[in-house]
């Protein structure tokens, strides 16, 4: 799409230098800041020393302005929008747009904090105006922990990507900030033994619960979402396949699952009498709220905890991660791993298995060098 700025240029101090660069198969020349809303003036220097800092300093800002998503094609005068209006705009957009709760949350709650964060007078400023050490701490205050301050970061260059792409600005200054490292979560997968004991617990105490857990191990669909919301008419007429909408499931595509034995000699006893409309926990035409196997999942695991059924690195989620480990002890096979998983890039599903210590002994042996 863009080929990297270069800077052009002699050693001589009156003659005129430029940063070229290829965009859309289009040649640019640019000498000086005045497209980026940004003070640099090469060719103005009274010393061949500061022509060529300047020089670099326009190279570099045309360098991240086009990694951020800059076009040379745009309009310009909307680098005059206010900060505030960039915010709000952005912010309907994706509230408009089909992403999930959590995400659509994460925005609307991280908009209120920068809002409230900033001096108002800030709000009304051009967007480019705005010093970046502001975002950096406003950033800082999310350091309780790593997983913390990297989501919110995450949210906060949400907002500048898509002022990047309305035009707005040319630069994210999240992108500027410290990059803390994230441990990955490790939802500790269950033995065959312990598998059978929480479920029959579950069974008995929290039934909902575990037929959402039932089907998050047997048809590695995700509990809080793709489950939940799971209605009768999302099931063929005899129980044994699962269809979801891409705007069902995380993926994004068309889902279909198979539905094992054990799971359809559960589910025919729960909806023997729904209609097709009926969710399937609730049987009625409305899903438990969002957050309702969260809820039944904390209190079931405090009690489980103590009677030491369940340890504390496991989760609901380890359900779905050894089921992961059941298909690929059965087939040795990541292919069709990352095709039950529906993971969009193999290496999401390697990393899968590598977190969870899984992969296979002979995987490891086949790599040595031969002789």
């Amino acid at each position: 799409m863009f080929t990297e700025p270069k800077i052009v240029s002699n050693d001589k101090l009156k003659s005129r230098a430029y940063v070229i660069f290829y965009y859309n198969g289009k040649r640019y020349r640019e000498y000086n800041g005045k497209r980026l809303n940004l003070d640099l003036n090469p060719n103005y220097s009274k010393t061949l020393k500061d022509k060529n800092r300047l020089l670099s300093a326009l190279r570099f800002a045309f360098q991240k302005a086009l990694d951020s998503g800059w076009s040379p094609l745009k309009d310009m005068s909307k680098l005059r929008a206010t900060f505030g209006e960039g915010l709000i705009e952005v912010l309907n957009d994706k509230l408009s747009s089909e992403y999930s709760r959590t995400y659509k949350r994460d925005l609307e709650t991280l908009h209120k904090q920068l809002t409230e964060f900033l001096p108002k007078h800030l709000m009304g400023s051009i967007v480019a105006d705005i010093d970046r050490s502001y975002f950096e701490k406003f950033l800082n205050q999310f350091k309780s922990s790593n997983r913390h301050y990297m989501n919110k970061r995450r949210s906060l260059s949400v907002f500048f990507t898509g002022m990047i792409k309305k035009g707005y600005t040319t630069l994210n200054p999240a992108l500027d900030t410290d990059r803390l490292k994230v441990k990955s979560v490790l939802h500790e997968p269950y033995s065959s033994s312990e598998l059978k004991a929480i479920l029959g617990y579950l069974k008995v105490h929290y039934p909902n619960l575990h037929l959402c857990c039932l089907m998050t191990y047997g048809c590695l669909l995700r509990p809080h979402q793709e489950i939940r919301l799971l209605r009768k008419s999302h099931f063929n007429d005899d129980l044994t396949r699962i269809s979801l909408s891409g705007k069902e499931n995380k993926s994004g595509r068309i889902r279909s699952t198979f539905v094992p034995q054990y799971v359809k000699d559960e589910l025919e006893i729960k909806l023997s009498d729904a209609d097709g409309d009926d969710n399937i926990f609730t049987l009625d035409k409305l899903p438990f709220n969002d957050d309702y196997f969260k809820t039944q999942w904390s209190r079931a695991k405090t009690e489980m905890l103590k009677i030491r059924l369940i340890r504390k690195g496991q989760t609901i989620y380890s359900f779905r991660h050894s089921g992961a480990i059941a298909v690929y002890k059965k087939t040795k096979d990541i292919h069709i791993l990352q095709q039950v998983l529906q993971h969009s890039d193999m290496a999401v599903t390697l990393n899968y298995l590598r977190g969870l210590g899984e992969v296979a002994d002979e995987r490891l042996r086949d790599v040595l060098p031969e002789l």
